[in-house]
């Protein structure tokens, strides 16, 4: 159940929403840059690296590209299959937690119907990728610590380093860092509160960081055999800690920023999380678990660095949807007994190979809420497209071009760049800004904020400017 619903919530009409104009024209341009071109070591974006990100979004829409050619769906289909994934693996996590079947399935249904997860599951941006990888080597790590048996201890740790190695090419080292930094908090408070020291687990941890950091430094490598310092010099260090060091600059907000974010992203089920973590610090502070531990570890050490990191940005919290899932699952546990009973009641006879003991109407409903939401991203698309999309731009554009009109853009930002070429699958001449009118058979595309320029509007303050 928890796969098909995963399913219908993440790809149901996924192509209706158009991309908007903002990161995800930009990167669905530059992985598709990287498809026609068949350059997949460096992504550029018209005609210049770009590299602040790893280029493994990128691959991976560029396959989806070969599959499904250049259109909104493909470019955002592995954001959808990573939102896939992580309800999945949710689910496996609460049974890693002793969650029985019920509460692991609303813990997984409460994660993609949370407000910010469901949005950037429909979104062409590398952030829910990265959550993906985040989860599984969080999830991993503690299903090699709990596991008896050998072989599924390889086959956890193989997935543990799979999911940092995974995070790092999607993000920069940000994928290896919040992982480690989780895990690391972890093993040293459990290991306080069992006043005892678990070397292997250390062994296991700083081995699985030392083979990620090998296989990350690959793509690194072939950047350094291209000869160009500089770009080695931003892909390794300008983007990994520029970022959050506040040297570029860019996204600076005060320390307070995502306390006042949270309450909005978190909905509908942001009232129980104070309760949840009230409970679980209460029930860790009269038995110590690993498990319990786990969870408000996995939640409050990230939040804490991104907080006292410089720059910010709401996208940055996607990792941390996961961990208040399960506190708010954990919750579900301890609600009064005849609660729990009108719940699991509720979720019966799911197919026998997930839940032997399940309903046949935990279908409908969750199938009801999947369409529901789904049918919420299709409403809101109908508002939003003509505000958002910059296919009408790029469709007169070509019409123009049909008639042997020259366009060029002038002084755009990257989002319009990365529009130009996946709209018209080829780099559009970007020249300075001038003043006055085009000339005869010329036209401008710039981006005015402050609407003082004239010419026909489009999205996003957008306007071509020219005459017919």
């Amino acid at each position: 159940m928890t796969l098909v619903f995963a399913a219908v919530i993440t790809l149901a009409a996924l192509n209706v929403r158009e991309l908007q104009s903002g990161d995800e024209t930009r990167v669905a341009g530059i992985a598709a840059k990287m498809y026609v071109g068949k350059n997949y070591l460096i992504p550029y974006l018209n005609h210049e690296p770009f590299l602040e990100y790893p280029p493994l979004y990128y691959w991976a829409t560029a396959g989806s590209y070969a599959v499904f050619g250049i259109n909104d769906f493909a470019a955002k289909l592995p954001s959808a299959l990573a939102a896939m994934g992580c309800g999945l693996l949710l689910f496996a996590f609460a049974g890693k937690l002793r969650f029985p079947p019920w509460c692991a399935l609303l813990s997984s249904l409460m994660l993609m119907t949370s407000a910010q997860f469901f949005g950037n599951s429909r979104k062409c941006m590398v952030d829910m990728v990265l959550a993906f990888f985040i989860l599984l080597a969080v999830f991993s790590f503690y299903a090699l610590t709990v596991s008896e048996n050998r072989r599924s201890k390889l086959g956890y740790f193989v997935l543990f380093v799979a999911g940092l190695t995974g995070g790092i090419y999607t993000k920069g080292l940000l994928g290896l860092f919040l992982p480690g930094l989780v895990l690391g908090v972890w093993l040293v408070l459990g290991d306080v509160f069992e006043r005892k020291i678990s070397w292997f687990r250390y062994l296991l941890l700083g081995s699985g960081g030392l083979l990620t950091v090998f296989f990350a430094a690959i793509w690194y490598y072939l950047i350094f055999r291209t000869g160009d310092r500089k770009m080695l010099e931003t892909a390794l260090f300008v983007n990994n800690f520029g970022r959050f060091s506040g040297s570029q600059g860019d996204h600076l907000e005060p320390f307070y920023y995502y306390f006042t974010k949270l309450p909005s992203l978190f909905l509908p089920w942001l009232p129980i999380l104070p309760f949840a973590l009230w409970q679980s610090g209460k029930d860790l502070r009269k038995t110590p678990d690993r498990g319990t531990l786990l969870l408000i570890v996995f939640l409050a050490a990230p939040f804490t660095v991104l907080c006292i990191s410089s720059s910010k940005r709401i996208v940055y919290l996607l990792p941390l949807y996961a961990p208040c899932a399960l506190l708010c699952g954990y919750y579900l546990l301890h609600l009064p007994p005849k609660v729990k009973e009108i719940l699991e009641k509720g979720l019966r006879k799911v197919p026998r190979a997930l839940c032997p003991d399940t309903s046949a109407k935990a279908w409908s409903y969750c199938l009801i809420i999947a369409f529901l939401f789904v049918l919420f991203d299709v409403v809101y698309a109908v508002f939003t497209n003509p505000k958002e999309s910059l296919r009408p731009l790029f469709e007169k554009c070509a019409a123009l071009e049909k008639k042997g009109k020259k366009v060029f853009l002038m002084d755009v930002p990257e989002r319009t760049s990365g529009a130009a070429y996946f709209y018209l699958h080829k780099e559009m001449e970007e020249i300075p800004v001038r003043t006055g009118t085009p000339p005869a058979g010329e036209y401008w595309i710039l981006r005015d904020k402050r609407g003082t320029t004239t010419g026909q509007p489009f999205a996003d303050h957008h306007k071509l400017v020219g005459k017919e």
